[in-house]
């Protein structure tokens, strides 16, 4: 097996550096947001953090398909400053807010009902569904809007091995 080739000082420190950035964005957004064990918390963070950052990720790659930009640069916008802002403090968010929803008493009852469970996996699999479907409309408008066509997409057919153009 092949070593990976070392991306290059620039590639690393603008990816630090985006990350950096992307943290103090997030935190800057959601430092408004009323306190964790809202509701309203988890929605906000979803709109304002995920959504836009899917958004923000379809557009640097549209733009990116369609003109030269330094792979530094590319790398420090995409996966450090928006890798960042869009991951920040999920878990600790989930964390925070599962006291206030009454989840950890729940979880140490250790009885819960048949229909919570099935309701409990049916909200699961509908909010992923969700969260999918939105997330990814996101980073085609962002695609679309940095002028990214489908022409420029990966060839998959194993026919050329390239690029279909």
């Amino acid at each position: 097996m092949e070593r990976p080739r070392h991306p290059g000082w620039a590639v690393v420190g603008a990816v630090a550096a985006g990350g950096a950035i992307g943290t103090l964005l997030r935190w800057l957004l959601v430092a408004p947001v009323p306190e964790s064990g809202s509701p309203v918390a988890g929605w906000i963070t979803l709109g304002l953090v995920n959504l836009s950052g899917s958004f923000l990720l379809g557009l640097v790659a549209g733009i990116s398909s369609r003109r030269t930009l330094p792979r530094w640069l590319v790398a420090g916008l995409g996966v450090g400053m928006l890798g960042a802002y869009t991951s920040l403090s999920a878990v600790v968010l989930a964390a925070s807010v599962a006291p206030a929803f009454g989840v950890t008493e729940f979880i140490q009852t250790g009885s819960p009902s048949g229909f919570t469970l099935v309701a409990g996996l049916a909200g699961t699999l509908l909010a992923l569904a969700a969260g999918a479907t939105l997330g990814t409309a996101c980073a085609a408008a962002g695609l679309r809007l940095g002028g990214w066509s489908s022409d420029l997409a990966p060839d998959t057919s194993g026919s050329s091995g390239g690029h279909r153009r």
